[in-house]
C-alpha cells in the first residue's frame, strides 16, 4: 500500500495523522516520512484494514437500525394521514 492509498484510506474513515500515529505508537513526522517510500510499513498497513472493517461493521449495523426506525414512522406517518383524510370526508357528507 503505497503512502497515498494509506491517507486516502485515512480520510475515508474520518481519521487524521494524528490517530495514525497514537494508534501507531509513531511520530506524526515519521508516518509523513512513508511519503519517499515505495510502500508503507506493514504494520500501519494491517491497523489501517483492520480499521476499516471496524468502520464498516458500525456503519452497517447503524444503517440497518436507522432504516427500520425509519420504515415504522414512514408507516405511523401515512396512518394518520389515512385517519385525518376518513374525517373530513365524512365531515363533508354531514
Amino acid at each position: 500500500m503505497t503512502y497515498k492509498e494509506f491517507l486516502e484510506l485515512l480520510e475515508e474513515l474520518q481519521l487524521d495523522l494524528d490517530s495514525a500515529s497514537e494508534a501507531l505508537d509513531l511520530e506524526i513526522s515519521d508516518i509523513e516520512a512513508w511519503e519517499e517510500e515505495d510502500e508503507i510499513p506493514k504494520s500501519a498497513e494491517k491497523w489501517i484494514k483492520k480499521e476499516k472493517v471496524e468502520f464498516a461493521t458500525l456503519n452497517n449495523t447503524n444503517e440497518d437500525n436507522d432504516f427500520e426506525d425509519e420504515e415504522n414512522e414512514d408507516l405511523d406517518e401515512d396512518e394518520d394521514d389515512d385517519l385525518d383524510l376518513d374525517s373530513e370526508i365524512v365531515e363533508e357528507e354531514k
